[in-house]
């Protein structure tokens, strides 16, 4: 996906508030105020501050920071304007709870109970992006839920229930394979808000309680990738916080693992690779000593590709080796979670020759992609379409016109299978570094087969 065009936190804040520059500068002048002063921003000071052309000082941050309702500790550990976003709402109920079980609660209701964010840039980045991790790590050793539930009638919640929960969240991960995230989100919504109620109302023991806050996190892990694959980042982030809180009340280290490589996908994606490492580093962490082969190997491949991203060649080399080595452990039988299934030699391959593409070392790419074709199962239409994409991608590269065409001919039929805006955004993306061949009769003639699928 392409690099967001993200509006800066101040403008987000001015437009929810509905204010101006001069009504934040009053709110900034009654905050100074308050503290026996006159020295405050004016209207033409918060439009630098908002434009990068100045920076505001510590104590005028502390002074927005109250104008606005943002604890100052924030300001502490985030360095402006990653602060900021705590005063919008759409992250307030993210980030300021506890990492609590009672935190947990409070978060997976407001997540729960809110309209979806349709907001197509991440509301969450910098410090407060990677300050999740250090967060998640606290949440997991505070505890998670030792007492039973103080129920209001949905009775005790049984291993059969939870196992046909559990079935029902395994379907929806092999209809995503198939149709694109962007066609589940209602159903990945459904199962997210029903496991949310259900935790408030069942009666259950802790050894139980934690599984079912283990489901809630994969629900929502879900949630955010099916929102991710729509290509509505911020509601995709909303669920991941959600997910990333309930895997450390469930104090399962594997599934808030698969929530932060996720959420480093997105980081990469949209123009932060470098926050996108640091997220995998926070899961690394809590899986020394742990953690099944298979998942540390997807997780080495997640910052493969986040290095490829920040042309650091080298670092990307040694993940993708790390990643191989990994994989390479991996038997029939290991104790890994269900979730990872999907991780083997095709997909490894398909990351592996997405980083070399980006590196634009398409020889290198080449027989990774062709091995991860051959190898893919059929029922992974999206994944196909993206790594025909990339094939096409890796042509241009190398000057094969003829062939560049014909893959992103295959990877658009493919697409029109699925929902799925990430598949159509490495098409796009794929056509938009052929520009210097516009004038080809056989580029014309793509376009015409692109035309409705990427307008």
């Amino acid at each position: 996906m392409n690099a967001e065009k993200r509006p800066h936190p101040m403008e987000v804040i001015m437009a929810e508030r509905g204010l101006s520059h001069e009504g934040l500068a009053k709110l900034h002048r009654e905050a100074v105020a308050a503290h026996g002063l006159r020295s405050a921003a004016n209207r033409n000071l918060l439009w630098k501050w908002k434009v990068g052309r100045q920076t505001p000082t510590a104590e005028s941050q502390q002074y927005l920071a109250e104008a606005l309702g943002v604890p100052l500790d924030v300001l502490v550990e985030q360095a402006w304007p990653d602060w900021l976003w705590h005063a919008v709402t759409g992250t307030k109920h993210l980030l300021q709870p506890p990492w609590s079980v009672a935190g947990t609660r409070q978060v997976l209701r407001e997540v729960a109970g809110g309209t979806v964010d349709r907001r197509k840039f991440m509301v969450v980045t910098g410090t407060a992006l990677t300050g999740l991790g250090a967060s998640w790590a606290a949440g997991l050793a505070g505890g998670s839920v030792e007492q039973v539930a103080a129920g209001r009638g949905a009775g005790w919640l049984t291993t059969q229930a939870l196992d046909r929960v559990d079935a029902t969240l395994a379907g929806l991960r092999h209809l995503d394979d198939e149709f694109g995230g962007g066609e589940l989100c209602q159903m990945a919504v459904g199962q997210f808000r029903w496991l949310t109620d259900l935790a408030d109302k069942s009666v259950c023991t802790g050894a139980t309680e934690r599984r079912l806050f283990g489901l809630i996190t994969e629900a929502a892990r879900l949630c955010g990738w099916c929102h991710f694959d729509a290509t509505l980042h911020a509601a995709a982030q909303s669920f991941w916080v959600a997910g990333l809180r309930a895997s450390a009340s469930a104090q399962d280290r594997w599934a808030g693992a698969n929530v932060l490589s996720c959420m480093s996908i997105q980081a990469t994606m949209t123009g932060h690779p470098q926050e996108a490492v640091s997220l995998i580093d926070s899961a690394q962490e809590q899986l020394r000593g742990s953690g099944s082969p298979r998942l540390k190997a997807m997780l080495a491949s997640r910052q493969a590709l986040a290095y490829a991203k920040s042309g650091e060649a080298a670092a990307c080399g040694r993940a993708l080796a790390e990643a191989e080595s990994q994989l390479d452990r991996a038997r029939p039988g290991d104790d890994e979670p269900d979730w990872i299934y999907y991780f083997d030699e095709s997909t490894l391959a398909g990351w592996a020759g997405t980083c070399w593409i980006d590196l634009r070392q398409p020889a290198r790419a080449r027989h990774l992609i062709d091995d991860a074709l051959t190898i893919i199962e059929a029922d992974y239409v999206r994944d196909r379409s993206i790594i025909h994409a990339r094939s096409a991608r890796a042509y241009v590269h190398d000057d094969e016109l003829d062939q560049a065409c014909r893959e992103l001919t295959t990877a658009a039929d493919l697409a029109r299978q699925t929902g799925s805006a990430m598949a159509i955004d490495s098409i796009r993306q794929t056509r938009e570094d052929m520009v210097r061949y516009d004038r080809e009769p056989r580029v014309r003639e793509l376009d015409h087969h692109l035309a409705v699928l990427v307008t």
